[in-house]
C-alpha cells in the first residue's frame, strides 16, 4: 500500500486471507489483511466492498477486545462513510472512537481524531470549525511526527475550500522534502494530487501538466480513483482543464487521455448520487428562481436515450473527445460518431455544447 502497489496488494491480501480461512478460530492477523483489502478497495472507489469489510474488522475486533484493530477500522469506515456521503454514520463511527479512548484510556490514537473530525466538518460544510483547526496544526521545518501526515492533507482541503490556492501552493512547496518521498509512495501521490490542484486554481497551467504527467505515471497503472475524487471540485476543474488542454494540443498517451475521461464521468455518477443541498431563502427571489427553474423543466419535452447513449453523454459533459469516448467505453470510431450523432437529434441540438445544455435542461446530467 505504501509503495502505490494496489493490485499487488489486492492479490496478496486475498492469498492470506484464503490461507487464514485454513487456520482453526480467530486469526489476529485477518483484521489486518482485510483493513489492507478496504484499503485497496476504497482507492478503487469499491466503497460497498470496502465498507462491508472495514464493519467485518470492527464487528470482530470489539468481540476479542483488539483496541489496535478496533481504532483503525474506525477511522477508515469513517473515510468510507464520508466518500458515500453518509456524513450521519461517519459522525457514530467518530463518536465511537472518542468513546474508546475515553473508555480505555487508549490515547494512542488521539492524534488521529482531530484530522478526522475536520474532514466531517468540511464534508458537512462546517468551514469555520474546520479553518479553526487547520490554524491550530503547525508544521515544523524539521521532522515530522507521523500525525502531520495524516493531518496535511486535510489542511490543504480545508485551504481548497477557502480558495486560497496559492497560500496552499505555498505550503505545498515549503514541505516538498517531507511530502514527495520515494520510499512511501502512498505520500508522493496524494501530494502530486494536491499540488495539481493548488497549480491549477494559482494559474499555473505548464507546472500543473508536469506534476499531472507524473501523478498519471504512478496512478494509471494501479487503478487509484479516490486520490482524485476526495479533491472534489477544484480536482474535477483542474482535471476538465487537462483534458481541454489535450483537445488543442495532443500531449498526453491516448491511455491517460482515456483515463481522465474516465475520472470526470466518476466525478459526474459523484455528483448525481449526492442530494442538492437544502438552501433557506431569506427573500422570496430564490423561491421564485426554483419556480421558474421547475417550470421551464416541466415545459422541456421528455427524451428517451438508451444506456450506451447516456454513457456517451456523461463522457461528452466531462470533456472527452470522440476518440476518448471510443477508447474509454471499447468501442470504435464510427460507434461513438453514430452515437453522438443520435444524442444530438434527440436533444435538438447542433453542436455538444447545445446538446450538453438541453441535457442539463432535461435533467439527463
Amino acid at each position: 500500500m505504501r509503495a502505490g502497489q494496489l493490485r499487488l496488494a489486492y492479490e496478496e491480501s486475498q492469498e492470506a486471507l484464503t490461507l487464514i480461512e485454513h487456520l482453526q478460530g480467530y486469526a489476529l492477523l485477518k483484521g489486518y489483511v482485510e483493513i489492507a483489502l478496504a484499503q485497496v478497495c476504497y482507492q478503487w472507489n469499491r466503497l460497498e466492498e470496502a465498507r462491508e469489510l472495514l464493519r467485518m474488522v470492527v464487528h470482530h475486533a470489539a468481540a476479542w477486545q483488539q483496541l489496535e484493530q478496533l481504532a483503525w477500522g474506525y477511522a477508515e469506515l469513517i473515510q468510507v462513510e464520508l466518500a458515500r456521503r453518509e456524513h450521519s454514520l461517519a459522525e457514530h463511527a467518530l463518536h465511537e472512537v472518542e468513546q474508546l479512548v475515553q473508555r480505555e484510556r487508549y490515547w494512542i490514537y488521539l492524534w488521529w481524531l482531530p484530522a478526522l473530525q475536520a474532514q466531517c466538518w468540511l464534508a458537512q460544510g462546517q468551514l469555520e470549525a474546520a479553518s479553526r483547526w487547520a490554524a491550530s496544526v503547525v508544521f515544523p521545518e524539521g521532522p515530522w511526527e507521523g500525525r502531520l501526515y495524516d493531518a496535511f492533507p486535510v489542511v490543504m482541503r480545508v485551504y481548497f475550500a477557502e480558495q486560497r490556492f496559492r497560500e496552499a501552493l505555498s505550503l505545498l512547496e515549503r514541505f516538498r522534502s517531507h511530502l514527495d518521498r520515494p520510499a512511501n509512495l502512498a505520500v508522493t501521490i496524494t501530494y502530486l494530487s494536491q499540488s495539481l490542484v493548488a497549480l491549477h486554481h494559482a494559474g499555473k497551467p505548464e507546472r500543473a501538466r508536469l506534476i499531472a504527467a507524473r501523478l498519471f505515471a504512478l496512478t494509471e497503472p494501479e487503478g487509484y480513483v479516490r486520490v482524485y475524487l476526495d479533491e472534489g471540485e477544484p480536482m474535477r476543474q483542474a482535471l476538465l482543464a487537462l483534458l481541454a488542454s489535450h483537445s488543442h494540443k495532443p500531449e498526453l498517451a491516448p491511455s491517460t487521455a482515456a483515463s481522465l475521461s474516465q475520472l470526470l464521468a466518476a466525478f459526474e455518477h459523484e455528483q448525481q448520487d449526492a442530494s442538492p443541498p437544502v438552501m433557506a431563502a431569506t427573500t422570496g427571489e430564490p423561491a421564485r428562481a426554483s419556480a421558474r427553474q421547475a417550470s421551464a423543466r416541466s415545459s422541456v419535452p421528455a427524451v428517451s436515450l438508451t444506456r450506451r447513449e447516456q454513457e456517451v453523454l456523461r463522457l461528452l459533459a466531462a470533456g472527452a473527445s470522440n476518440q476518448d469516448i471510443a477508447h474509454t467505453l471499447v468501442i470504435s470510431l464510427d460507434t461513438v460518431k453514430k452515437h453522438v450523432s443520435n444524442l444530438l437529434g434527440k436533444l435538438g441540438a447542433s453542436n455538444r455544447t447545445q446538446a450538453i445544455s438541453q441535457a442539463r435542461a432535461r435533467s439527463l446530467l
